[in-house]
């Protein structure tokens, strides 16, 4: 059988992969922030001056806080209105990106301790506006878009599809900022 020992040993291995993972979640969430931050630095000038792929640059470094209030660097109000200057413009990965985040996607990639954190305290989401933003993403051709918004779809209830399809085929405005749309849920 197995001695105290072994299962001495083997919780202190345990303890210390844990500490380690802790470590490097810690280690990834920096390089995370500090790409970002490049990112935005790098954009800001030309997403000022109206260039809808450095808005959806700028956005899409700021976001997302797992609040919905402005943080140290994320900061997903500000981060959602430079994405929707970007899609105003006809932009596909902006359309998209704002699809995601409507639906509940806000973080992105490998950012380990926001997106458990998101677990925890939910995310914000509102489907119809989702599914209008994945629509008009499909209509600008962003790939993989007709399929989010088609999942978007089952996920909906009667009343939510047809806000969606108000929303979507121009019946009613599609809603786009952070505050416009925390409203309207």
């Amino acid at each position: 059988m197995f001695s105290s020992a072994w299962f001495s040993r083997r919780a202190l291995a345990l303890i210390g992969a844990m500490a380690l993972a802790g470590c490097t979640v810690a280690a990834v969430e920096g390089l995370n922030i500090a790409r970002d931050q490049a990112a935005y630095a790098a954009h800001i000038d030309a997403a000022r001056a109206g260039h809808p792929a450095a808005q959806y640059q700028v956005g899409n470094a700021l976001c997302c806080s797992l609040t919905e209030g402005p943080g140290p660097f994320y900061n997903t109000p500000e981060a959602v209105a430079w994405l929707c200057r970007s899609a105003a413009q006809d932009y596909g990965p902006a359309a998209f990106r704002l699809g995601e985040i409507y639906s509940g996607t806000t973080v992105k990639g490998v950012r380990l301790a926001r997106e458990a954190t998101g677990l925890v305290t939910g995310h914000t989401t509102n489907r119809p506006v989702a599914y209008g933003w994945m629509s008009r993403a499909a209509t600008l051709n962003q790939p993989h878009a007709a399929q989010k918004r088609d999942e978007i779809w089952q996920a909906m209830s009667v009343a939510e599809r047809e806000r969606a399809q108000q929303m979507a085929n121009g019946q009613a405005p599609l809603l786009c900022t952070w505050q416009e749309v925390g409203r309207a849920r």
